[in-house]
């Protein structure tokens, strides 16, 4: 048998646990306003599906075989949600929450909540989006990011805000929060300076030591320290000779075709990376809030790698601002 969703419980697992809350916060917003929590719905799906909450009134609708003066009716729907702890969902269970429907519900869906890193979704669900469709069933990732931001928009009591803060500050002192927006990215630039200084940096897309995980801040390293920081907008590739352009991952709200032209125009202004684009792609990192600090690798010799990764050192930052006055004069030391 299942459980109500209560406040005390008294689950060992944090799945369990992490669920509980979940569910708790949606109870609660649907007994203070079913119409928000209807809205909730609609910002958490990104189909045109429009889940209703409640009956609808409608008069002079035609049915079947007549056109009642009133008609009162409620569309039926089943929503499910399978919460991860770690990025990792098992194909059989998905497969069995799918057969666990029931089949006469009007809308079916399974959100898929964890902590994403990856941003495609869509192509890492792929085979069971499609299983789930053709059972007729929405099946749709949710990170617990943009779980917490749908809330943000429909919370609108004094109450369930506070209440959503503290639900905020337990899922960043459980690491359910994304990682890449505390993480600093240093990069080797000591050749590339010039193009640091026009807000970009580039480099081949061929994988391996030209990886880079999506990060909110950029460091360009050159003689022993990082004396720049920025905030990372974008990252866009632009494949070979030009022929198409794409976006690895953003940052920020703005249109996808904007940043890729703006990738271009970097592009263009050198020569040599112009021809270098005619035998491999590119990576262009699209750079903005440039902050000046001095931060020190105390340690002999230059940089092992072409890049280093300093995690949760920005977890007190709100921008490269604040990340450069935190930094400026301390040694990589005090942060490994």
């Amino acid at each position: 048998m299942g459980r109500e969703i209560s406040l005390f419980t008294d689950y060992h697992q944090k799945e369990n646990s992490l669920t509980n809350y979940c569910g708790l916060l949606m109870k609660m917003l649907y007994e203070d306003s079913p119409r928000r929590f209807e809205e909730l719905l609609a910002t958490l799906l990104k189909t045109d599906i429009n889940i209703i909450i409640g009956p609808t009134f409608t008069q002079q609708t035609k049915i079947e075989k007549s056109i009642p003066d009133l008609a009162i009716t409620q569309k039926s729907f089943s929503i499910f949600f399978e919460t991860k702890t770690t990025d990792w969902f098992y194909e059989d269970q998905i497969d069995r929450h799918i057969s666990g429907f029931n089949q006469s519900a009007d809308n079916k869906i399974l959100f898929l909540l964890s902590n994403f890193e990856n941003d495609n979704l869509d192509e890492q669900f792929n085979k069971e989006i499609k299983k789930g469709k053709e059972n007729h069933i929405i099946i749709q990732p949710l990170t617990f990011e943009d779980f917490v931001g749908s809330l943000e928009q429909v919370c609108n009591t004094e109450y369930l805000k506070n209440l959503l803060e503290e639900f905020k500050i337990y899922l960043d002192r459980n690491g359910h929060l994304p990682k890449w927006k505390y993480l600093l990215d240093v990069v080797s630039c000591s050749g590339t300076l010039q193009e640091i200084e026009q807000n970009v940096y580039m480099c081949p897309d061929t994988g391996g030591a030209y990886s880079h995980r999506r990060a909110k801040y950029f460091g360009a390293y050159s003689s022993k320290k990082v004396a720049t920081i920025f905030e990372i907008s974008a990252i866009v590739v632009i494949e070979k000779n030009l022929s198409e352009a794409k976006i690895k991952w953003k940052n920020v709200n703005v249109k996808n075709e904007i940043l890729i032209e703006l990738a271009k125009q970097k592009l263009h202004t050198w020569q040599w990376r112009i021809e270098e684009n005619k035998s491999i792609s590119l990576q262009v990192f699209l750079l903005d809030n440039r902050a000046e600090t001095n931060f020190i690798k105390e340690t002999s010799g230059g940089m092992l790698q072409s890049k280093k990764y300093f995690w949760d050192i920005a977890a007190d930052c709100k921008n490269s601002q604040e990340l450069a006055e935190k930094l400026r004069n301390k040694n990589w030391g005090d942060f490994e």
